[in-house]
């Protein structure tokens, strides 16, 4: 599925401010995804920041970095 995106409603798991990356705990598939600020759809004077146990949905690409399986490659807050 390289190349390849699908989207999903998940819950942000982990979040590292300083750095900047996190995780994304996926509802409908059993999966966990690596997440960075620069992926978060946010306004041009918003801060791109999550925080654990926010609600959001992601599109994300396999395959992932750091150890997850996949990617996000954009993130939208919904709480």
């Amino acid at each position: 599925m390289t190349g390849q995106s699908s989207q999903d409603t998940g819950v942000v798991s982990t979040w590292n401010a300083e750095e900047g990356w996190g995780a994304l705990t996926l509802d409908h598939v059993d999966l966990t995804v690596w997440a960075h600020y620069s992926a978060i759809v946010a306004g041009p004077a918003d801060y791109r920041s999550l925080t654990p146990g926010e609600q959001a949905r992601c599109r994300y690409e396999l395959p992932g970095q750091d150890g997850y399986l996949a990617l996000a490659v954009k993130i939208t807050k919904l709480s």
